[in-house]
């Protein structure tokens, strides 16, 4: 399986926001749970899951993700928070091991086939009557203002990044409930929520502080990969620029929620 490439503006995401990332799934959970954090990435998420159930184990391919959630365990010092370097579609887990699973920002990335094991997973290392919650992106439901060429642009380079071959990945958020379905489960919730990185000055100059960061670290990758030319990079560079110069400029980016059960 190929990894999910978490790149610097990634894991600082994460720590910022990891609780508004998981407010929707925790009143599905109780204090008597065991959750599987799968794509856990660096942690913060996990770690917030952490405290309303018994125990959470977070998983994820990358050896650098788990290194650094393991740093971030310690720190914590959460006795009842564990990570393990797994392949999510070949859990190291007994049939029905957990009452609960949560997935965010990682099910988009896959191919058909990727998607279809995953869950199957999933589903198998659920206990009956177990939870799964999804989070994740719908470029479609996107907010920006003013749309500049050059922020259009940037938000393309990172879809490129990722290399979706099917083009409505990028509508993913919104289907969770039926792709759920589909694959054995039963949708109980729906909804949809907002990243805001325009509510006041300085989260308008945060977002592109963390734009130029992710562009100048993926910038020169995407280039050698043959997915995009320095020009358009440095194209984009200068639409979030343009973006943050404007003080009236606004940007919410979607974020689609399922929860399902397993009967």
């Amino acid at each position: 399986m190929q990894a999910t490439r978490h790149d610097s503006s990634i894991v600082e995401f994460q720590k910022k926001r990891g609780g508004d990332s998981a407010a929707f799934f925790i009143p599905f959970l109780t204090p008597d749970m065991t959750l599987l954090d799968v794509g856990c990435g660096p942690g913060a998420i996990t770690a917030v899951l952490a405290e309303v159930v018994r125990i959470v184990i977070g998983v994820d391919i990358e050896p650098h993700a788990i290194a650094a959630a393991h740093r971030l365990a310690t720190n914590a010092d959460l006795m009842n928070l564990a990570f393990a370097e797994a392949d999510m579609t070949a859990l190291p887990f007994a049939d029905g091991t957990f009452d609960a699973a949560f997935f965010h920002a990682v099910l988009y990335h896959q191919d058909r086939t990727t998607l279809a094991r995953t869950l199957a997973e999933a589903r198998r290392v659920l206990k009956p009557g177990g939870v799964l919650g999804t989070r994740d992106a719908d470029v479609g439901g996107n907010i920006l203002h003013p749309e500049h060429d050059g922020v259009r642009l940037a938000l393309d380079l990172w879809q490129r990044w990722y290399q979706h071959d099917d083009q409505e990945a990028l509508r993913f958020g919104r289907r969770q409930s039926s792709i759920l379905r589909v694959h054995g489960l039963t949708p109980v919730w729906a909804g949809a929520s907002y990243v805001n990185h325009s509510a006041d000055a300085a989260s308008g100059e945060q977002a592109v502080a963390d734009a130029r960061r992710s562009l100048r670290g993926l910038g020169p990758r995407l280039v050698s990969r043959g997915l995009a030319t320095a020009s358009e990079v440095a194209a984009a560079l200068a639409g979030w620029d343009a973006w943050g110069g404007d003080p009236d400029a606004v940007y919410f980016r979607c974020r689609c929620e399922c929860v399902a059960r397993k009967d």
